[in-house]
């Protein structure tokens, strides 16, 4: 363990980057984990808030500092989770920090957002280390900041929760029709998410297959012609939510673009097959285990002929497993701490 260490999150714990943060606490580097609140609510036992106005507390944090600054200056190493918090870095020089994506410059429309991850990317320099998800993003970032070292850690899940079950029996306990075949999506809607298309993939198979959405449906609901074809689910308990991935037959991930996407290595655990566009994140995190479609955002005709293709089929993700679990991670992130001189 890091003596004097903390992990600060700026996420709650049902968004990927407060799930990472939390996965990163637990492989046992750090004494303390503490979320910055800056929306005010928080999930996590220990937290910080001034006030409950997002733009309030970023306005704090970046000039004066207040509860923020006094954290991190009370502890000798710290991991920040995201680029949304880098700035911290002004308070504390022994800090690293995750970059999981660059969407908010690429795909977000609201600019006051965009404008508070630009001016914290500004920081990258001043880190002692900088974590990356993935291959696909250390591409990009490192065109950005050439004179930076950035390290790739994939991400990991064990199987506790993630775990292969009998079909059957799951779907008795979702109540579930045991005759028809399940398509499972799991995503936010954001535009790089493409849900758009999941309504034209529907249309187009015949009254057997079932949608099970996981996530904000309600803006396309009204394009699925037939409503019984869909079945829209939000905030799923996290004791049930693994169990969609045994009742479905296929995972269909239909986003444009990802920084790793955490739903396949869920799969991967759970012995569900994943079709996806052939993308570069899509390639990297499934090898060659992965169902790949030829990428049009638009076109659903690939996708049904590769469901009704693959519906039935079994996928051996034997090494992919072995991968993706706490281990591996836990040996590359004692090897970075010790490259930085923090063990």
């Amino acid at each position: 363990m890091i003596k004097n260490s903390s992990i600060i999150v700026e996420s709650n714990i049902n968004s990927g980057i407060g799930r990472y943060a939390w996965n990163l606490y637990n492989l046992g580097f750090f004494e303390n984990f503490m979320h910055f609140a800056y929306n005010g609510k928080s999930d996590f036992e220990n937290y910080i808030t001034f006030s409950k106005y997002w733009k309030i507390n970023t306005i704090i944090s970046y000039y004066i500092g207040g509860p923020f600054k006094s954290y991190v200056k009370k502890y000798k190493f710290i991991h920040l989770s995201s680029p949304f918090i880098f700035h911290l870095a002004k308070y504390n020089q022994n800090i690293v920090g995750t970059i999981h994506d660059l969407f908010p410059i690429q795909y977000l429309q609201k600019k006051d957002i965009k404008n508070w991850f630009i001016k914290n990317l500004k920081f990258i320099p001043k880190l002692k280390g900088v974590i990356v998800i993935s291959d696909h993003i250390k591409r990009q970032i490192e065109e950005m900041y050439k004179e930076v070292e950035f390290t790739r850690i994939h991400h990991w899940i064990d199987d506790k929760n993630f775990k292969p079950r009998d079909r059957m029996l799951i779907r008795e306990k979702l109540n579930l029709d045991k005759e028809k075949i399940y398509l499972l999506n799991v995503s936010r809607d954001v535009p790089r998410k493409n849900i758009d298309l999941l309504p034209k993939i529907m249309n187009n198979l015949d009254d057997r297959f079932i949608l099970i959405r996981i996530g904000e449906t309600n803006r396309i609901i009204d394009k699925f012609k037939n409503r019984n074809q869909v079945i829209p689910l939000i905030n799923v308990d996290e004791s049930v939510y693994p169990l969609y991935f045994n009742a479905s037959n296929l995972l269909i991930h239909t986003s444009i673009d990802g920084g790793f996407e955490i739903p396949f290595i869920e799969a991967i655990f759970s012995d569900l097959p994943v079709i996806s566009f052939d993308i570069p994140i899509s390639r990297e995190v499934l090898r060659d285990k992965g169902i790949f479609v030829k990428f049009d955002k638009d076109d659903p005709n690939e996708w049904v002929e590769m469901i009704y293709k693959y519906y039935d089929k079994r996928i051996d993700y034997g090494e992919l497993k072995e991968y993706y679990r706490p281990e591996r991670a836990k040996k590359e992130y004692e090897n970075f701490y010790k490259k930085i001189g923090w063990l």
